[in-house]
């Protein structure tokens, strides 16, 4: 898990940048810098969003089925006449 950083100078916000602890060798807790872009967003960014969702189709079908209902009605309409 990664954290951010920030760093003042003259009353100026730098950052932020991110970095990572881990435990070495001998038990001491070191940092180590990851750069200014968050690991935890950049992993997210490759992964492809789905389009097409359960919530799509079922509102596709319920409008299927209601364009079938006046079409319907409208051809009997033409046949009365």
């Amino acid at each position: 898990m990664a954290y951010k950083r920030y760093f003042y100078r003259n009353g100026k916000r730098f950052g932020p940048y991110y970095y990572e602890s881990y435990r070495d060798k001998n038990g001491k807790v070191k940092k180590k810098y990851l750069g200014v872009v968050n690991p935890d967003e950049e992993k997210s960014a490759g992964k492809v969003k789905k389009i097409v969702t359960p919530t799509h189709l079922f509102a596709f079908f319920i409008l299927l089925i209601i364009a079938g209902f006046l079409f319907s009605s409208l051809e009997l309409q033409a046949k009365q006449v």
